[in-house]
Order: structure tokens, then sequence, then C-alpha cells
């Protein structure tokens, strides 16, 4: 029947095909775009890691980037409270280039403004903003929450150089950052401190770069750089000024002692003491020491720990404790209640240096010193701070020796000190004047004083008396007349001079008289000769000689 049918109505009979309508490649072909987007977005992203901070001061989300070496590798893009409300967590998108960075020792921190000994750092940031520095991890890994730390960490392990750490029980003030100075020139910081609560020490970890790490060896020594060294001793005043940058930064410095050894070079990690001053640290090098107890009867005001022990001037050892009390000690075991000093000789100063003996060889050689005079006395070294320090030296007037024992330590022979003898007749002599009879005293200089008071009025009277009689006009006509007599016997004195009448009648009257003389000497002879010529007269012959019977 179908076949009888026209062949428009068979068509019409015929089922439709359906055709796919060019409009809708429009949305298929968006689909296919978003997809790929969406794709693509997430292939190009990086990886979105956590940071832990104590706050978020200067953190803007969308703003605020993550640097590698001043580099961007990220940019924070959420800031949200912790879930113990007891910090911040910062959502940090990473590019993803820079997921190989990110690892198990990867470190976080802020850069802002800071203030230090070496200046200003992060101006760039007042106006650009803090940013978070990254220092990458050696190691990569799934890791994808830090802790943001304070301050930069230190330097990496990689990078030449040594990192030792230096201990101090002193609040010396230093920072992190602090530079470390070898004779002007920066060769470290101070990346790290730490207090132990235990020990009451403060740990700084130092870094210092090549080529200087060299300097550093078991023997160096470190103490702080404060631009200004005071040390007062016995022998005056010493004042070292460094440079004002020295005054305004401070840090450390090190240095190593001309005659020891440098030993071998250090190694990371190992430990050294931090000193107070230079002087400390020249101090402290001298590690054998033998050890006494002194004595003392004086009073110790101004001696402390550190202070000289010296010979004629030399040093030879340091005051290690004042007062000194072992557990066993007994302060009545000692006549005089002395206070005892441990002092500590030390062999290895240069004014020692002569003597290459053993510790108890020296113990042997101070035993026969002390039996020939050696004694410790207490001594003031500088009258304007009153400090004191222990002199030794030879008394030839000493007591016998007599060995004793405090702890286990034994006692250095001491004597009183000349301080200590004049404060004693200083005191006898006040006891003297408490014991004078000041009452009669009074009576005896209030006499005296009446007696002073009569002798005064005397004198004053015989003054008057004086001033009365050289008054008188014959006692002022009296220069005169001593005057005119005086040129009456110049007057006279002339006459006598040569050539003035008186002095040639004079002359011829001489003249005479030794005219008379020549005359009168043949007589004189004669009588000489025959004094009885004057009245037998003068014999013709000499004297008969009577002869002698036969």
């Amino acid at each position: 029947m179908s076949d009888n049918l026209p062949d428009d109505t068979a068509e019409l009979c015929q089922p439709r095909r359906r055709r796919l309508s060019p409009a809708w490649l429009i949305p298929l072909a968006a689909a296919l775009i978003g997809g790929w987007l969406v794709y693509d977005n997430f292939a190009s992203r990086g990886p979105v890691i956590r940071l832990d901070m104590d706050t978020a001061e200067g953190i803007d989300p969308g703003n605020t980037q993550l640097k590698v070496r001043s580099v961007p590798v990220g940019h924070v893009t959420g800031v949200k409270l912790a879930s113990d409300y007891q910090g911040a967590v910062v959502t940090v998108q990473m590019k993803p280039e820079s997921a190989k960075l990110l690892g198990d020792d990867a470190k976080f921190w802020v850069i802002k403004p800071r203030v230090g000994p070496q200046g200003i750092t992060g101006l760039n940031t007042i106006i650009s903003g803090a940013y978070l520095q990254m220092r990458p991890a050696d190691k990569h890994s799934d890791k994808r929450r830090y802790q943001v730390q304070d301050n930069p960490p230190p330097t990496h392990s990689n990078k030449p150089g040594l990192t030792i750490e230096l201990v101090s029980s002193a609040n010396n003030g230093l920072s992190m950052d602090d530079p470390i100075i070898y004779q002007g020139q920066n060769v470290g910081r101070i990346e790290d401190r730490r207090f132990s609560v235990g020990k009451r020490q403060t740990v700084y970890t130092v870094f210092i770069g090549r080529p200087y790490s060299r300097l550093i060896t078991h023997a160096t020594q470190f103490w702080l750089r404060s631009g200004v060294d005071l040390h007062l001793d016995s022998g005056g005043v010493d004042v070292q000024l460094g440079s004002l940058q020295s005054l305004l930064a401070g840090g450390i410095t090190f240095g190593q002692p001309a005659d020891v050894e440098s030993g071998k070079p250090a190694q990371n990690g190992e430990r050294f003491k931090l000193y107070e001053t230079h002087n400390a640290a020249i101090q402290d090098r001298y590690k054998r020491k033998v050890k006494y107890v002194v004595l003392l009867d004086d009073s110790v005001r101004g001696l402390h720990a550190g202070a000289a022990v010296e010979y004629r001037g030399l040093r030879v050892g340091t005051v290690e404790k004042v007062p000194f009390y072992p557990p066993d000690f007994k302060l009545s075991s000692f006549s005089g209640f002395k206070i005892p000093v441990l002092i500590a000789i030390e062999p290895q100063r240069p004014s020692l240096g002569w003597a290459d003996w053993s510790n108890k060889k020296w113990r042997r050689r101070n035993r026969q010193f002390f039996q020939h005079g050696l004694r410790a006395t207490i001594k003031s070294a500088n009258l304007l701070t009153g400090s004191m320090f222990i002199d030794l030296t030879f008394d030839a007037h000493a007591k016998d020796y007599t060995a004793q024992a405090v702890g286990h330590y034994p006692v250095f022979p001491s004597e009183p000190s000349r301080i200590t003898s004049i404060q004693q007749q200083l005191s006898n002599l006040m006891n003297t004047l408490n014991n004078l009879d000041i009452g009669a005293i009074a009576k005896q200089l209030e006499h005296a004083a009446g007696t002073a008071n009569d002798m005064l009025e005397q004198l004053r009277q015989a003054t008057h008396r004086i001033n009365a009689l050289l008054a008188a006009p014959g006692t002022q006509n009296l220069p005169g007349e001593i005057n005119e007599t005086l040129q009456q016997l110049q007057h006279t004195l002339d006459n006598f001079q040569q050539g003035a009448p008186v002095y040639r009648q004079l002359n011829r009257t001489m003249n005479r008289l030794n005219q008379v003389l020549d005359n009168v000497a043949p007589l004189t002879r004669t009588l000489r000769n025959h004094p009885n010529s004057l009245i037998f007269g003068r014999p013709d012959g000499e004297d008969p000689v009577p002869e002698a019977r036969p």
C-alpha cells in the first residue's frame, strides 16, 4: 500500500535526523577555554605554606611579599588568628618554581626597620612595607608549615667561616648583630643569644668569616670591646680609649698572648670564655696556680678578688677570694681572729719564668723561704680608690715559722702591715691623751697664761719708757753730738797722715830715739857680759884661772 503513496507522502512518513546547531559551538568553546584556564591556574600555582608568628604586625594580605635574596618568590594571601589565640597564622602562596626551596631546614623571618649597633637597617620597608625573608632549605621536602623567627637566623653552614660559642657570666649588654672586631676590622657578628637559667650564663653564637676564622685557635681569648678600658691597680690608673665607632657600637674583640703557643685551630661549635676586659683575659691565661691562705690581722677593706700579689713590685700571683672560709674552718682556732684570704702564686707569670719548677717543688721551696723570713702583708695599692694588694717580702725580724693549714691549703705566714703599726701607735697615743689629768693641765695653762699676761704688761711698760727716752731732747741731740765727735776724731787722724807737721815731728823723734838706742847698745853688752864692771870698771884682760893643787 505504501508503494502506491505519492513521493511527498512517503518522505513525510520517514523518521527525521537531528542536526547539531552551530549555536552550540560557542558555549562548548567557552567551556573548553574555562576548563583550560582552570587547569592552567592549578597547574601554574605553586605550593601554599602556612607561617606561625607571634604577631602579624606589618603583614598585609595581597601586598606583603615573600622574598629570597630580595627576589619575590610568593605573596601573603591571608592572615588569621591561631586556634589557641596565642599567635597568628599567615598563608603564603608560593610560585611554582619556588617549591624546590622548601624543606625541613628552611628559615623565615620578617624584614622591617631595625635600629642596632651597626646602624639602621630595613629603611626601604618604610615605603614598601615589611616583607618576609626566606632562607632556602638544603634538601627539598613536602613540609608546608614553619615558625617565623624574630631575628635573622645564624649564617648558613655552607658559608666559609667558623661558628663558635662565647660564654659570659656578666651582664654585658650585647645583642644580636653586634660586631666582632679584630684590629679595627669587622670580621664577624653575633648571630644568636640565649640565657641558661640553670648555669646563669649567657651563650652567644658567633660567626667569623674567612680568612679571619684562621686566627681562632685554642689559645685565643675574647673580651668586650667597650671603647673605654679603665684599670686601677698598684701601678696606678691605666686608661685605654678606642675609636668613636667602638664607643657607639661596642661588640667583641679577640687576641692571643704573645708568649703563648697558638695551639690547634678551633672547630665549629667550640666554646670560649668571654671576658669583661682585656686585663681580665690576660690575668686568666695563667692556669697553673700554687694556692695558699694568708691570715691577716689587718682590715681587708679594699682587698678584693683579682687583686695583685707582688714581690718587690713584680706581680707573682692573684688574690682568689676574700674572705675564704672552707667548710671545716674555725675562726677561734687562730689567735686574734685573723681573716683568711686565699691567694694563688702563678708560676707561669713572666716574673717567675726563671724557675721551671713543678707545683710540688714550689711548695717545698716556699717552705724554705718561710723559714728565712718570707712574709705576706697587706698594702695600699691606690690612695685614690682605697684598693689594696698583698705584698711578699723578707723580714729579718720575723717570728719563727710554724706550719699551719686552712682546709686543704697551707698557710702563708704574714706580718701586720706598717699601716696597722701606725694605727696602733696612734691608738696608744690617744689612750695616753685620754689618761692625762686635763684639770691639772688646765690649771697650769691658766697660770702660764696669767704669767704671760704679766710679762706682756711689763714689756708694754718698758716699751713706753723706751719711747719716752727716745722722745727726750738730749736723746734727740745725741746723733748730732756723735757726728761732731766723729768729725773731730777724723781731724785728729788727718794730722797723723804722711806729710802733715805732726807726722814729721813724730818721725824726727823716732830717729832720735833710734840713735839713743844705738849708743846704749855697747853699754848693754858690757853689762850683760861683765855685770861687775859698773863698780870695778871694765877689766883689761881675761879673768884669772886658779891652779889646781899638786
